[in-house]
């Protein structure tokens, strides 16, 4: 039996602690040329036999069980029959598996905590500390089955590596009212020593009862990974008792070089609704805000059901990227983007509602936001809009799909800073809704906006007719609409200039509404050539310098 001490530092776990560390073990074990017959199988001939060279180091020795003598730096062949694992047998010893890494630790068999009996979390914390920001480079492995948490906000301050994972999957039961949020990783201040790579992998956070937990707030510095994290049990954040944190996971890259994966979570329980007449105050399902400085990549998540967003991605100088997520009955804004940030193949569906105003998708903040293949699909009151642009810069908007089959609000609000350039481009509204009043599907109310092959479908379902795009702001001008290759279908006008504005282009479009614009308009320099008209046309107001021709139904 090889017996070795271990690290001397505090154990705030209570397990026995000596004098000598695992890694210091291995490496020991590697001076005397035994580090590789004893870190795995691969080390051993064909007949189980390792193999140690001797080599040139100060005098170390190692009791040998098998032999029954010591190995010293004379020793240059060692037979170990078919034996090569090394185990202990009292509370001093140290298991060494040749097939684990030394890093890993089996939160049953090395913390010695037990399912549904001790507090893990404050076990792993205990460990954790237990060692140096740059000694702390461990994976907590959490095998399967239900583990209690107890402990409130463990603060995972500064490590090379910190892994939680569930193998294969792991239940983390919180049963402490006073566990408001179940982690803190890194910190704010991006000096060192900091939070540099971190896993959470394979667990899901049960809240059912009497609690609220947020997951985590992640401040990381070089690469943070969180996959397969759900949520069992609905959040109830303003609770007055035991009400959570804001966040249920909140992600920021502290430098531009930070990457940060949020991979396949579910937080489809939601939070639980108070009324009142502000929406703030509730549980946040996945954000990244002001501290953000990196890139975020979130993959296949889901949110439903949360009063306060689905996605709250905006307010910083860094990078959200959403692929493939869905956000289901969320008010707020399902999908809130700021500067930098895209969406790709993302859903947004609405069939009950929250019992606050709600938006779909909200580009905010900054400019250079991209969105290609979103799909929106609304069966409930719109109190607001399906798509809202306030962002002060230029967005994309391509293959954007809308069913609209709702009451009242509009489908599309482009307010942006009127210096932003925003371009809708292959999108498509169909609109079904009932309305009780008369309103436009679409509401453009700043220059520069662009519409190319589009198709608008607008059909009352009620009474009261719906129209399809709307130009005005009621204050100042409206320059620089462009409409090119799109069609507008709606029950009375299908496009209205309500504002004054110059440079307008609209050319090889289908109009089978009502074209007009306001008598206290003035319209300059519009190019309206090749396009199709169905129903009326009527401008009024002032038209001044227009170019065009070859439009069918209507002529300059």
């Amino acid at each position: 039996m090889l017996v070795m001490k271990e690290d001397n530092q505090e154990d705030r776990s209570g397990s026995a602690i000596g004098e000598t560390s695992r890694r210091s073990y291995v490496r020991m074990l590697g001076a005397l040329g035994l580090g590789g017959a004893l870190s795995g199988v691969a080390a051993t001939n064909s007949r189980n036999t390792g193999i140690a060279a001797a080599q040139s180091q100060e005098a170390a020795s190692i009791a040998v069980s098998d032999s029954g003598t010591t190995v010293d730096d004379d020793v240059s062949h060692l037979d170990f029959g078919a034996s090569i694992s090394v185990t202990g047998t009292d509370t001093d010893t140290v298991t060494v598996r040749g097939e684990t890494n030394p890093n890993v630790v089996d939160v049953r068999d090395d913390l010695g905590v037990e399912p549904e009996a001790d507090d893990l979390w404050g076990a792993i914390e205990d460990h954790y500390y237990s060692f140096e920001p740059t000694e702390r480079n461990h994976c907590y492995k959490i095998p399967a089955g239900t583990w209690y948490v107890d402990t409130d906000n463990v603060h995972f301050d500064a490590h090379e590596f910190l892994g939680i994972v569930g193998e294969p999957f792991a239940v983390l039961e919180v049963t402490d009212q006073d566990v408001d949020r179940l982690m803190t990783v890194g910190t704010i201040d991006t000096s060192l020593p900091n939070a540099q790579r971190t896993i959470l992998r394979n667990v899901q956070i049960d809240i059912r009862g009497e609690y609220d937990t947020g997951i985590c707030r992640w401040f990381t510095y070089r690469y943070g990974l969180i996959e397969n994290v759900s949520m069992r049990g609905q959040r109830n954040k303003r609770e007055p008792t035991y009400g959570g944190d804001l966040h249920t996971i909140m992600v920021d890259g502290r430098l531009p070089t930070t990457t940060n994966v949020i991979r396949n979570c579910h937080l489809v329980n939601g939070d639980t609704y108070y009324d009142r007449d502000s929406h703030f105050g509730f549980a946040i399902p996945f954000a990244s805000e002001t501290y953000n400085r990196g890139t975020n990549h979130w993959e296949s998540c889901k949110a439903a059901g949360y009063i306060s967003h689905g996605f709250y991605l905006s307010h910083d100088s860094g990078r959200n990227v959403l692929s493939d997520c869905h956000t289901h009955n969320c008010a707020a804004a399902h999908i809130r983007l700021g500067t930098n940030d895209s969406a790709r193949n993302c859903r947004i569906s609405m069939t009950e509602h929250p019992g606050v105003p709600w938006t779909g998708l909200w580009l905010d903040d900054g400019g250079n936001q991209r969105i290609d293949g979103l799909n929106v699909a609304n069966e409930v009151r719109k109190d607001t809009e399906l798509v809202r642009l306030t962002q002060d810069g230029p967005a994309r908007l391509t293959n954007v799909s809308l069913t609209d089959e709702g009451t009242d609000g509009r489908a599309i609000r482009i307010d942006d800073s009127g210096d932003a350039q925003a371009v809708f481009d292959c999108c498509s509204l169909t609109d079904r809704t009932s309305p009780s009043i008369s309103d436009y599907a679409v509401s453009v109310r700043s220059s520069r906006v662009t519409f190319t092959d589009c198709e608008f479908d607008v059909s009352s379902q009620s009474s009261t007719d719906r129209h399809g795009l709307f130009v005005t702001d009621g204050d100042g001008s409206i320059n620089r609409i462009r409409i090119d290759g799109c069609s507008i279908d709606s029950d009375d006008a299908s496009l209205r200039f309500a504002e004054s504005g110059a440079d307008h282009s609209v050319e090889s479009s289908f109009f089978d509404g009502l074209v007009m614009s306001d008598p206290d308009t003035e319209l300059s320099n519009v190019l309206w050539t090749g396009n199709r008209h169905y129903g009326e046309t009527d401008f009024r107001g002032q038209q001044v310098q227009w170019q065009g021709d070859f439009n069918f139904g209507y002529e300059l």
